[in-house]
């Protein structure tokens, strides 16, 4: 069984750092009811049944990486008793089971721990390694696994046994979109975009070591209720949505923030694009290219208008794996920047981001652990759902100081309160330091004392 392009870059990754967590993707659920762990162990058997990334491993032979499937009962359940911890432990201790690496070769690439601190109190990891995962396979296998539950202890209805997908055909319609007029369209399209470019890099707090590392942390940056209701009524009335507007404040606050003129950053978007591939888990995800030019004149709206521009038009042509565009090790890699828009009240299980929600017939509420830090030197996750917009910056530790990343995320969000105040004006010309700040530090540097150089 072979592997789609965006795996293999994936398996390749995980070849030169075997022992980071970057890549593990985790959904973690706490369960405020009695949970048969015999019940939720053949549950997770026909999970796995059913969505065969899930029972996957992926060894080296002398072809390059490869995928075998393994018996569905061979993915065991494990429980970790944890009567001891308090509510900070048993958060610490969700947070380590997601962040235990991977032997993709030995043991595959997904896992399901439960911490269960008393009969009715147990947090519930369920942990890919991204290369058989995307954000919304996360979610659609803790639906479909507490699905299967709830439907063997009587909570819900009967579940499909049909299988989820086939990833085989799936890796065979990418090479043959590749090898087709289509694939030679795509790119030629991502050459045009990509032509003069290179990817966009923040300033960093170190020199950047001669191997790539993968050690990172988060930072969060939520908008306000006002500027949230402001982002859905002002890019509506240019025709925008309020990703592109926000993509073109983040291209903003990248050059105001020392990355030049032009360069590119990547945004993941999905390759559901059949009925087969929409209820499946797998990595149905390539990178869309986005290119940043910009001068002293560009004003605010024409960054959001271009993010705008090229997000629709690189739709057309996400097919193509993005990886195929690499100028190789000479040039660097394609991306050191992204940004993606996850909508989560569209999400497979609906209402978990904002409370607590019956899964299976137990009670369950989010434990939104971090995760997936470092991947590359900065990667935004924007997260939009009913109530606002929230930011997930996951950065590079080896690079930046947290204080770094605070900083460019201050200067996004003044970035992103500008274009909507004034969308016509240049980005250069935007004051980074509110009015009220300015007269503070103004008034701080005339004070008695003080010299202000």
């Amino acid at each position: 069984m072979t592997l789609s392009a965006g795996q293999e870059a994936l398996w390749l990754a995980h070849q030169l750092d075997p022992d980071s967590s970057a890549y593990n993707v985790v959904l973690a659920v706490r369960l405020r009811d009695p949970v048969r762990t015999d019940v939720l162990q053949d549950a997770l058997t026909a999970l796995v049944a059913r969505h065969e990334l899930l029972r996957s491993r992926f060894p080296a032979t002398g072809e390059g990486p490869a995928r075998e499937t393994v018996p569905p009962g061979s993915v065991r359940l494990s429980v970790r008793e944890t009567p001891d911890a308090d509510d900070p432990e048993l958060f610490r201790l969700a947070r380590l089971a997601g962040e235990e690496p991977f032997r993709l070769a030995e043991e595959g690439a997904f896992r399901a721990v439960l911490l269960r601190r008393a009969a009715d109190d147990a947090v519930l990891v369920t942990t890919t390694h991204h290369i058989v995962s995307d954000a919304t396979s996360q979610w659609l296998l803790v639906r479909d696994l507490f699905a299967e539950y709830g439907a063997r202890t009587g909570a819900s209805g009967p579940v499909t046994t049909a299988a989820a997908g086939d990833w085989d055909a799936h890796v065979r319609a990418e090479r043959d979109f590749v090898a087709s007029e289509r694939g030679r369209r795509a790119a030629a399209h991502w050459r045009s975009v990509c032509a003069g470019l290179d990817a966009a890099e923040l300033p960093t707090d170190r020199a950047r070591p001669p191997r790539r590392t993968l050690t990172g942390a988060t930072h969060e940056l939520v908008l306000d209720g006002e500027t949230a209701a402001r982002l859905r009524q002002v890019p509506a009335g240019r025709g925008l949505t309020p990703f592109a507007w926000l993509l073109g404040a983040f291209q903003a606050a990248l050059h105001r923030s020392g990355a030049g003129d032009g360069f590119l950053i990547g945004c993941p978007a999905t390759t559901r694009l059949t009925p087969g591939t929409r209820e499946a888990v797998g990595y149905y995800v390539n990178a869309l290219p986005v290119a940043a030019r910009l001068t002293p004149a560009t004003t605010l709206l024409e960054t959001a208008e271009s993010a705008g521009r090229q997000l629709r038009a690189g739709m057309g042509h996400v097919r193509l794996p993005v990886e195929l565009m690499s100028g190789g090790p000479a040039r660097g890699p394609l991306f050191r920047i992204s940004c993606t828009l996850v909508a989560a009240d569209r999400l497979p299980v609906e209402g978990l981001y904002a409370g607590t929600v019956r899964l299976g017939g137990l009670r369950a509420e989010l434990c939104d652990v971090p995760q997936q830090e470092g991947q590359l030197d900065l990667t935004v996750e924007v997260l939009q759902d009913s109530r606002g917009f929230r930011a997930v910056l996951r950065y590079n530790t080896d690079l930046f100081d947290a204080a770094t990343v605070e900083r460019f995320g201050a200067t996004w969000r003044r970035l992103v309160e500008a274009s909507l105040d004034a969308p016509d004006t240049p980005v250069a010309d935007v004051a980074l330091v509110a009015g009220d700040d300015l007269d503070f530090l103004l008034a701080l540097g005339s004070a008695p004392g003080i010299d202000v150089p």
